[in-house]
C-alpha cells in the first residue's frame, strides 16, 4: 500500500505534521521550566514573608516545614531592599551542583538546562534564584531537589507529545481527505482512462468524459480529452486510408490494362497517313505512357524503399508547355496560358515528376478561375544556387481554410469533388528533390506559388568557372 500515491501522501503528511509540532516541543520544553520556577520562586517569596510576621524572626518549625514543603524547597533565602536576609530552612548554595539564575542567564542556557535536565535527569540539589515579584526585595533564591523539576518537565513534555499526536493525526487525516479529493482521485480518473483507452482507442465512448474544472487538473483533464480525441480521429483516418489503399491498388491494376489497350490503339493510329492524326496519336501516347507510370509508382508507394527522382539537368519550357496542352491550356483558351520561361532555361529534376507538379498547380489554377476570364502565368529565374519556378494565376485567391490546411491530405481543397491531394504531391515531389514550395500570395487579385529546385554542386561549380 505504501507504493500507492495516496499512501505516500498520508505519511508525509504525518511527518511533516509532526516535524512541526517536534519544533513547537523543542521551544515549549525551555518556557515551560521558565515558568515552573518562576512559580516556585514566588512560593518561596510568600513562605520567607511569613518571617516578617513571626516574633523574633523565627517560625515554628511544623509551619516552617510545611512552607518549605509547598515551596518544594529545603532553604529560602530573600534578600529586602533595606539590606536584610531572610532565610528559611537549611539555605546553603555549597551544597548545589548548579545555580539557575532566571534574571540573568541567557536564552540559550535556559533551553540548554531545561534539555539537559528532561533527558539526563536531577543532579541533585540546585539553588533557583530570580527577582521577587512587587518589588518584594532585591532577590529570591531557595535550594531544591531537582527531581521535581525533572518530573514537571517529563509530564509536559509527554502531554505535548500526545496532543502533537491527536494533532498530527487530525491534520493529516484532514489533508489528506482534502488533498485526495482535489488530487489523487482525479489523477486516479486520469490513469484509469488512459488504460481503458488505450486498450480500445477507436472507441468513442472510452474518451474522456467533459470536465468543469477551471484549475490545472481541469486543464489536463480537457487536454486529454482532446488528445484521445485526435487519436481515435487519426486511427479512424489511418483505417480509412488502409481500405482506400486497398480499392486503388486493385483498380490500379485493371486500369493498367485498360490504358494497355489504349496505348496499342494509340500506336496504330501513329501509323495513319494523316499528318494531324500522327501528331495527336503521339501527344497521346506520351499521355498514356505517362499514365501507366503513375499507375506503376501508385502500385510501388508505401513500399520501404520508394523510387527516387532521376534528377537530370533538362530545358524547363518544352515540358511547361507540355503540361499546360495536357489541360487543353494555351494562350488563345480561358483561361489564357502564357508560358513566360526562357527558352534555353534549364532545371535539375526529374522531367516526369516535376512535370506532374506543374500539372497539378496549372489544374488548381483552372479550377479557381473557373469560367470567368483569367490568366496563368508561368515564369522561371536563376536564383543562384536554386532555380525558381512561378507558378500565377488571375483567381479570386484560396479561402482562409484552404490556406490554414494547404498541404493537409483531403483538408486542403475548395470544390466538392475534390480530393486535397494536389498540393500534397506537389510538396512530396519537391521534397524529394531537396527543393520546397511556397505560396506567395493569395488574394482577390489572384494565387502565386513559386518552386525552389536546388541546383547539384557540379552546376554551381560550373557556374562559378
Amino acid at each position: 500500500m505504501i507504493r500507492s500515491l495516496s499512501a505516500r501522501l498520508l505519511v508525509l503528511t504525518v511527518l511533516f505534521v509532526m516535524f512541526a509540532e517536534v519544533l513547537i516541543l523543542v521551544m515549549a520544553v525551555p518556557q515551560f521550566r521558565q515558568e515552573w520556577v518562576a512559580e516556585r520562586l514566588w512560593d518561596a517569596q510568600i513562605a520567607s514573608l511569613s518571617l516578617e510576621a513571626s516574633s523574633g524572626g523565627r517560625l515554628n518549625p511544623a509551619l516552617e516545614a510545611e512552607l518549605l514543603r509547598n515551596a518544594m524547597a529545603v532553604g529560602v533565602e530573600l534578600r529586602r531592599v533595606d539590606g536584610r536576609v531572610l532565610t528559611m530552612g537549611r539555605f546553603d548554595p555549597s551544597r548545589a551542583h548548579d545555580v539557575y539564575d532566571l534574571q540573568h542567564d541567557p536564552a540559550w542556557r535556559k533551553t540548554a538546562d531545561a534539555w539537559r535536565t528532561l533527558l539526563f535527569g536531577s543532579q541533585g540539589l540546585v539553588v533557583l534564584s530570580g527577582a521577587p515579584h512587587m518589588d518584594g526585595g532585591r532577590s529570591i533564591a531557595l535550594l531544591m531537589d531537582e527531581e521535581p523539576l525533572r518530573h514537571a518537565l517529563v509530564m509536559h513534555a509527554g502531554y505535548l507529545l500526545l496532543v502533537s499526536l491527536v494533532i498530527s493525526l487530525i491534520t493529516a487525516a484532514l489533508i489528506y481527505v482534502s488533498l485526495f479529493q482535489l488530487f489523487v482521485r482525479p489523477m486516479k480518473d486520469i490513469a484509469a482512462n488512459m488504460e481503458r483507452f488505450a486498450a480500445a482507442p477507436d472507441d468513442p465512448r472510452r474518451v474522456f468524459p467533459e470536465s468543469d474544472r477551471r484549475d490545472e487538473i481541469g486543464t489536463l483533464q480537457r487536454v486529454l480529452r482532446d488528445l484521445e480525441d485526435q487519436v481515435r480521429i487519426a486511427l479512424a483516418q489511418r483505417a480509412g486510408l488502409a481500405s482506400l489503399g486497398e480499392a486503388v491498388a486493385k483498380v490500379n491494376h485493371d486500369l493498367r490494362n485498360i490504358l494497355a489497350t489504349a496505348r496499342l490503339v494509340s500506336n496504330r493510329l501513329s501509323e495513319s497517313d494523316d499528318p494531324g492524326v500522327r501528331t495527336i496519336s503521339t501527344t497521346l501516347i506520351r499521355a498514356i505512357d505517362r499514365a501507366i507510370g503513375i499507375c506503376s509508382d501508385t502500385l510501388r508507394f508505401g513500399r520501404p524503399r520508394e523510387m527516387r527522382p532521376r534528377v537530370i539537368p533538362f530545358e524547363l519550357r518544352p515540358v511547361v508547355e507540355e503540361a499546360g496542352q495536357g489541360l487543353g491550356l494555351s494562350d488563345e483558351t480561358s483561361p489564357m496560358f502564357l508560358n513566360h520561361v526562357d527558352p534555353g532555361f534549364e532545371v535539375e529534376a526529374d522531367p516526369e515528376h516535376l512535370f506532374r507538379a506543374l500539372q497539378n498547380l496549372f489544374r488548381n489554377a483552372v479550377e479557381a478561375i473557373g469560367g470567368n476570364f483569367g490568366e496563368i502565368v508561368v515564369s522561371a529565374r536563376d536564383n543562384g544556387s536554386e532555380s525558381v519556378i512561378e507558378v500565377a494565376d488571375t483567381g479570386p485567391g484560396l479561402p482562409e481554410h484552404a490556406r490554414e490546411n494547404l498541404f493537409k491530405p483531403f483538408k486542403g481543397t475548395t470544390h466538392e469533388r475534390g480530393a486535397g491531394l494536389g498540393l500534397v504531391n506537389v510538396r512530396e515531389i519537391l521534397q524529394a528533390h531537396g527543393g520546397e514550395v511556397r505560396l506567395v500570395k493569395s488574394d482577390p487579385g489572384g494565387t502565386v506559388f513559386r518552386l525552389h529546385l536546388p541546383k547539384s554542386a557540379a552546376s554551381l561549380r560550373h557556374a562559378a568557372g
